[in-house]
């Protein structure tokens, strides 16, 4: 693809990236779903991150769910540990577990241990109370949201590319 192909392809994209995310926060809102957020986050990391789209999707997926299954492992050892421990120690050893799984062993597996799991960790802990209280929920909407929403995105490439092609002639 030339340079002024892929810049109508990008203009193009981003055009029904735009269309796309308003159409979804606006069935979110109509919904009055509160969660969205678990839905947009992968999109951001799936437009930052390198390399082949289909690579960064399954990375997206899969390190969004292990990031959200690290969650509730580190909250469930809290609250656990805290009586026994003391609040300090009760807190500092599980998040020490599960930042050490996803910073130091990412090297041996970065399609699962990857910033967007450490994303996920950290935002699902925004709200320890509505995540705790909402897990099903949060698995739910995080799995069919993010696979929609990122899968008519990467559909929407085809379409975007064809129409850039046939514009230049």
């Amino acid at each position: 693809m030339d340079e002024t192909v892929q810049k109508r392809f990008m203009l193009y994209f981003r055009l029904s990236l735009l269309v796309w995310i308003l159409i979804a926060n606006a069935i979110l809102t109509i919904m009055n779903f509160q969660y969205g957020w678990l839905i947009f986050i992968s999109n951001i990391m799936l437009f930052t991150m390198e390399g082949d789209i289909k690579d960064r999707l399954i990375s997206v997926e899969v390190g969004g769910f292990v990031g959200l299954v690290l969650t509730v492992v580190a909250l469930l050892a809290i609250s656990a540990l805290k009586p026994v421990l003391g609040s300090l120690f009760g807190f500092l050893i599980p998040l020490a577990v599960v930042l050490f799984i996803l910073i130091v062993l990412h090297p041996y597996a970065p399609k699962v241990l990857n910033n967007v799991g450490f994303a996920y960790l950290t935002c699902a802990c925004i709200d320890v109370t509505a995540f705790s209280s909402n897990i099903p929920l949060f698995f739910g909407t995080f799995i069919v949201g993010s696979l929609v929403f990122n899968g008519v995105c990467v559909l929407l490439m085809g379409p975007c590319k064809k129409l850039a092609m046939r514009s230049k002639a």
